[in-house]
């Protein structure tokens, strides 16, 4: 496979772990919710409004993340720590980065500093919502926890761990994905570490957990020879491994690729719809983006084509809205593919909290769904 697929493959692998993200994202459960605060700056400093633009937390915070139930991470200083909801600190500034709370614990770091594969000269903790560390692990690199399990990385190789602490999976996967619905992704075969990616200069990439690539040198190269299958928490193979690539389970089936066919099939293995299209990410919202030609739209789960491909790109279905791109510029559509919000925008994130980021020239605006103006307040 030469160099130009290989980057199509990192930029796919890439695409659907942010995808995953975004569906998860706070939500202890792995289901969206309503985030009911989100931070925000001015002058350099963080606080968080609400839903109608309130500003309910004061400006006070070098740096803010969103809630994730009741706690968020904040940054003073130059440590990060977590407040409630009425913006008092729940755990005192200490740790050098963090995570939200996930499945009620935390994943931080503490010590060292920034490298380009992760942290480095420190340790990862686990910690719960008094600030204890429960876990701490002798791992390489972690992730959070999703369905009981987390990701862990020992010597360029992932396995994965239980919230006890105890390794479950030992670590022998290239690359292994979140657990989903039960089950994970995963690749058997030989292929590059992260350290012999960047080594020989084939990839850089950065991101203290999701290992997401961002540059690559264009040298023509050969991938090795693996495929994609799926296990389950006891690490049995559920799936074999006989594709080229393979997504996260959403909504009861995945995303899968063999040669140039992609198909959706259930946690048999058994394909319950076959699709003709470049490339197929994951159902949200009962609808799934698919790419011809370059121009994305979207599908149903019996394939029929619900809206057509006419965008640059575009993102997943979030509580009935999805950002899409064309001629450049970005807007909202609804599930008929209506625009809901006109494509004017410089760029466009998924829907979260009930509120739409977007930016336009050099500012970024939070919006409600019918595009009007909630943050920065109108003077």
């Amino acid at each position: 496979m030469k160099g130009v697929q290989l980057m199509q493959l990192f930029r796919i692998l890439v695409v659907q772990c942010l995808l995953f993200v975004t569906l998860i994202s706070g939500s202890e459960s792995g289901y969206i919710e309503v985030i009911r605060l989100i931070p925000v700056s001015q002058d350099g400093k963080w606080g968080y409004i609400d839903a109608s633009g309130k500003l309910v937390i004061a400006f006070q915070f070098d740096r803010a993340d969103f809630f994730a139930g009741d706690l968020a991470g904040v940054k003073i200083k130059e440590k990060w720590g977590f407040i409630d909801q009425k913006g008092k600190l729940a755990i005192e500034p200490q740790f050098d980065f963090v995570h939200p709370f996930k499945e009620s614990l935390a994943l931080v770091w503490v010590g060292g500093e920034q490298g380009k594969t992760g942290w480095v000269g420190g340790e990862y903790q686990y910690i719960d919502k008094t600030g204890k560390a429960v876990i701490i692990g002798d791992f390489d690199l972690a992730d959070d926890f999703a369905e009981g399990m987390a990701r862990i990385w020992k010597d360029g190789r992932c396995g994965y761990m239980n919230k006890k602490g105890e390794v479950v999976i030992r670590p022998q996967y290239t690359f292994g994905g979140v657990f989903s619905e039960g089950v994970a992704c995963i690749w058997v075969g030989e292929a590059y570490t992260a350290d012999e990616l960047i080594e020989e200069e084939i990839a850089e990439y950065y991101d203290e957990y999701d290992s997401i690539y961002v540059s690559y040198d264009g040298e023509q190269i050969e991938w090795p020879v693996g495929k994609f299958g799926f296990i389950d928490k006891t690490g049995e193979m559920v799936v074999p491994p006989e594709f080229d690539f393979a997504g996260h389970f959403s909504e009861g089936v995945v995303n899968v690729k063999i040669a140039e066919k992609w198909e959706y099939i259930d946690k048999n293995g058994a394909v319950v719809v076959s699709v003709e299209c470049d490339e197929a990410l994951p159902f949200s919202d009962n609808l799934a983006q698919i790419s011809i030609g370059n121009r994305w739209g979207y599908i149903d789960k019996r394939g029929n084509k619900i809206i057509k491909e006419k965008f640059q790109t575009c993102g997943p279905f979030i509580h009935g809205l999805a950002r899409v791109q064309i001629d450049g510029k970005w807007g909202y559509i609804n599930k008929l593919g209506k625009f809901v919000i006109e494509p004017k925008y410089n760029m466009a994130e998924d829907a979260r909290g009930g509120l739409l980021h977007v930016l336009e020239g050099k500012d970024w605006y939070y919006l409600n769904a019918q595009g009007q103006l909630i943050w920065p307040r109108k003077p």
